[in-house]
């Protein structure tokens, strides 16, 4: 069955619309978040897409199990069945925000979650302080390069770029939400097509919900 492939933009501004200017006071992580599940109208039904906020800050491109529904005049949408043909060896160029996480045992014995980069930095000891900057790209890099045959995809390291590295805190249902976002560009071969098409339609790594986990590929 055919995804949906989107490029959503706000059209509307906080002058027209009260909801909208009520959401700008949470912050942009909850706004996006609040925004996008508007495309995707039912109660209780779980999240069945994903969204990447583009540099202009009111476009996004999302995939999605549905086809977004226009609601009230807020957003202008460009929509199109989105089913990934993809071939064993091909060469992709690939864009990916993601919230780079290690897991990491605590004193009761509970694992947590922790932000790579943050955790590298706090991690690194006597001499390593002087290399903090490295310690943290490799970090980053690492957790990538890690994760991605299990996607699919065969990052060509020499070719890896990271930046836009970003912590966001917000509050949610009164509760306080921290997560981290790292932007990875690079070229990478098709490995196993079926894990990757996997991957574009059901996103990578974690908080899905606040625009992190959505794959890009294009063909080189």
């Amino acid at each position: 069955m055919s995804h949906y492939f989107s490029h959503v933009r706000l059209v509307a501004s906080l002058r027209q619309d009260d909801w909208l200017r009520n959401l700008a006071r949470h912050g942009e992580p909850y706004r996006d978040h609040a925004l996008i599940w508007r495309l995707f109208p039912g109660d209780d039904m779980p999240r069945d897409f994903l969204f990447r906020r583009l540099e202009d800050e009111r476009s996004f491109y999302v995939v999605s199990a549905r086809p977004p529904q226009p609601d009230s005049g807020l957003f202008d949408i460009k929509s199109k069945p989105y089913a990934p043909q993809l071939e064993q060896g091909a060469w992709l160029r690939f864009d990916l925000r993601a919230n780079p996480t290690v897991s990491v045992r605590q004193e009761s014995g509970r694992s947590r979650r922790h932000d790579v980069l943050m955790h590298a930095k706090q991690s690194a000891t006597g001499q390593q302080q002087e290399r903090l900057s490295e310690i943290r790209d490799a970090a980053g890099r690492a957790w990538l390069l890690e994760r991605a045959e299990h996607w699919g995809l065969s990052i060509r390291p020499e070719s890896l770029l990271q930046n836009g590295y970003r912590q966001h805190r917000l509050r949610r249902k009164g509760n306080n939400i921290e997560y981290s976002s790292l932007d990875y560009q690079g070229v990478a071969q098709v490995s196993d097509p079926e894990r990757l098409r996997t991957a574009l339609l059901e996103g990578v790594g974690h908080s899905k919900g606040f625009g992190c986990g959505l794959l890009l590929v294009k063909p080189m």
